[in-house]
């Protein structure tokens, strides 16, 4: 039987269960992200259950792409899991080939990010890999050094929590090339559990940047602002005298001339993409990392 996640994510034995699974397969937790209120509608599972127990997943997030200027109706797949007892049995390609089919009208094209293992699973169901980039920036500009306009965000501080949502509803997409849209409930996953110690507020830009310094290497997320912002007037504000590249998590429009380029490496999740309308001629580009399900 499969059940969808409007029958079973208010149902706290059913969620449970889902999340005991997504813990033992990803060591993931969504009962935070539920508990405030970020599970929306836009993040769809579509589960079997055996013995009222959820035994495998795949799940869909919908959010609105911006590929060279044009919006398109995005499907992400992601938290793929079957239990251990329960693989080998088709339930997987059961889940894909259900979601594939009752969601083929509704979008322009459907993508996940798959690990190594996994790698000859997709293109069955008509799925082909598309290359990403890294970007980065040497620095040839002085930083300030005066990070007093950084206010350090704390999720669990009702204040700051309303504020990124605010900040949310109303952003613009960071890249014309290849951004994303409509994807407030997957930034608020992230904040809750991979980046709540990046999470910072300029007052001098009126914008949610999430960054991490790594000694060098400044690595920039994302940017949560309703206007469009100097990209690199921001980067010499959060640099540092140690800093000395820059690594964007992201396309970087405004900066594609001065940065230099490189694929993905191995070790990092591919995409892989299955359009339903022509995307047209793609430049090198990265999909924003906390847009990644």
């Amino acid at each position: 039987m499969i059940i969808h996640s409007y029958d079973f994510k208010v149902r706290d034995e059913h969620r449970a269960s889902f999340n005991r699974l997504s813990k033992l397969v990803f060591g993931i937790d969504f009962e935070a992200w539920y508990q405030k209120g970020a599970w929306d509608d836009r993040y769809n599972c579509h589960s079997i259950v055996a013995n009222n127990q959820i035994i495998a997943n795949v799940s869909v997030s919908k959010m609105d792409m911006v590929i060279n200027g044009e919006s398109k109706r995005a499907l992400q797949i992601g938290t793929v899991m079957t239990q251990p007892e329960h693989r080998g049995k088709g339930l997987s390609k059961q889940l894909m080939e259900y979601v594939l089919e009752s969601y083929e009208d509704t979008c322009d094209l459907f993508y996940l990010f798959a690990n190594s293992t996994v790698l000859e699973f997709y293109p069955k169901f008509g799925f082909t890999t598309l290359p990403e980039h890294k970007f980065y920036l040497n620095l040839s500009f002085q930083p300030k050094n005066n990070l007093d306009f950084l206010d350090k965000l704390d999720v669990s501080n009702e204040k700051h929590w309303n504020l990124i949502k605010q900040m949310l509803v109303s952003r613009k997409p960071i890249s014309k090339h290849f951004g994303i849209k409509n994807n407030e409930g997957l930034f608020q996953f992230y904040a809750l559990n991979v980046f709540h110690e990046c999470l910072y507020y300029s007052r001098t830009d009126d914008a949610i940047i999430v960054c991490k310094h790594d000694g060098e290497l400044l690595h920039l997320y994302d940017v949560i602002s309703d206007k469009q912002l100097d990209i690199e007037a921001l980067v010499s504000r959060i640099t540092t005298n140690q800093t000395k590249k820059v690594r964007f998590h992201f396309t970087p429009d405004q900066l594609l001339g001065k940065v230099y380029v490189e694929p993905f490496g191995k070790k990092e999740d591919v995409l892989f993409v299955r359009p339903v309308s022509d995307l047209g001629e793609l430049p090198a580009f990265c999909i924003p990392k906390l847009a990644h399900a």
